[in-house]
């Protein structure tokens, strides 16, 4: 069925919804076009996980944080993750604003969990979900300094290791002349399982948008549903975000997807991947996949809070990461 038929079947369908999104998911399907890309250059990425080539020359890290003494040992977990990176890094933790004691509380439980770190206060801001779109001006603010080539964004809960980090460096090599940007899958654990958070459905790969390898042994994957709770940007990603007049909430909450999928607070981490999205894509996240059914340890990161696959009634962080790829 081609674009054009699908495109007079949506309208006809819209004012029905979940029926539309059906439309949608078919549209996008029947224009992708196939991308394929030589075995070797996974291959190479699998030797050099550990090359230094692959780390940023210098990478500014924002952490969003909303003064909650509760959240303060996930926050002190992250700082000490980020400790053990080997290259260069500027921390900024951004946060509400506070009395005294708090901050002061606040900045001594921190103290011994990373060397040399930043806490901004912002203050009168108008509404809590408001705070990652402060960070995402401070991101945009830092791209002046052109020692920074890398911009990382992270929620408070978030851990990302050097080889998550590696991965995103060598996989946007691949895909930026694509115009599409490395996804990481956020994963919770059950016990030894890691459980996907962000999924709310098994992925059919026949029905999914991906890039494959000659030998279809490799590939990339199209996720519908990319959230990951932080944000890693290249100078030329950043760059685009400053210049981009769709950066910013006006286009989040308007957009047919992101409205549906996202509330504001989680709009600002997420919406690079829904601006210049080529035609035939949800977006431009794609994860790696082998033999159509593993996703590499190398791009999946750690939820700490671990809380949805204690949620009995919740949809998200209920499959298993083996069987999430059908």
């Amino acid at each position: 069925m081609n674009s054009f038929l699908l495109t007079k079947l949506r309208k006809i369908f819209k004012s029905l919804g979940k029926y539309e999104y059906k439309i949608l998911d078919k549209i996008t399907l029947s224009e992708n076009k196939n991308i394929i890309i030589n075995d070797k250059i996974i291959l190479e990425y699998e030797k050099n996980l550990k090359k230094s080539s692959l780390f940023p020359k210098k990478m500014s890290i924002v952490i969003c944080f909303h003064y909650n003494k509760k959240r303060i040992k996930n926050l002190k977990t992250i700082l000490r993750n980020i400790n053990n990176y080997k290259f260069s890094k500027s921390v900024t933790v951004i946060t509400n604003d506070m009395n005294q004691d708090s901050y002061n509380f606040l900045k001594t439980k921190l103290n011994n969990s990373l060397k040399k770190f930043n806490i901004i206060k912002i203050k009168n801001i108008p509404e809590p979900n408001l705070l990652p779109w402060y960070c995402l001006d401070f991101m945009k603010k830092s791209y002046k300094n052109k020692s920074f080539s890398h911009f990382l964004y992270l929620e408070d809960d978030i851990l990302i290791n050097e080889k998550n980090i590696n991965y995103w460096i060598f996989t946007r090599k691949i895909l930026k002349k694509f115009n599409f940007i490395p996804a990481f899958l956020r994963c919770e654990t059950n016990g030894k399982k890691l459980i996907s958070v962000d999924n709310p459905k098994i992925i059919k790969i026949k029905d999914t948008p991906k890039i494959l390898s000659k030998s279809k042994k490799f590939g990339f994957i199209n996720l519908k549903y990319p959230y990951h709770a932080s944000c890693l940007m290249d100078r030329d990603l950043m760059k685009e975000c400053i210049k981009s007049k769709l950066i910013g909430i006006d286009y989040g909450i308007s957009h047919k997807v992101m409205k549906t999928l996202y509330p504001i607070k989680e709009l600002a981490n997420i919406i690079i991947g829904y601006i210049n999205v080529p035609k035939g894509y949800h977006n431009r996240f794609f994860l790696p996949f082998i033999n159509f059914n593993k996703i590499p340890i190398y791009s999946i990161i750690k939820h700490i809070d671990n809380k949805y696959v204690k949620m009995n009634n919740e949809r998200f962080g209920k499959i298993d990461i083996n069987f999430l790829l059908k």
